[in-house]
């Protein structure tokens, strides 16, 4: 998968995300608290696809071009 591919799913994701977040008969007896713990836990699988997929969520260069400090650099 290309970086390209991953950005793409990336910005759907957070579309996606975004709409179910604003539909209140959906979110709607969500707490702020609910809201960050589903964006966050959506944020970490998000890094995790990245780094599967060999790119690095921070900077979105291959994992070995990396320089970023949580990639030991």
């Amino acid at each position: 998968m290309t970086i390209f591919e991953l950005r793409q799913n990336y910005h759907d994701s957070l579309g996606n995300m975004r709409t179910w977040l604003g539909d209140t008969s959906l979110s709607g007896g969500l707490t702020v608290l609910d809201r960050l713990s589903i964006l966050d836990a959506w944020q970490q699988e998000m890094l995790e696809y990245f780094e599967k997929n060999g790119y690095c969520f921070s900077c979105s260069r291959r994992l070995e071009r990396c320089v970023c400090p949580e990639h030991g650099f």
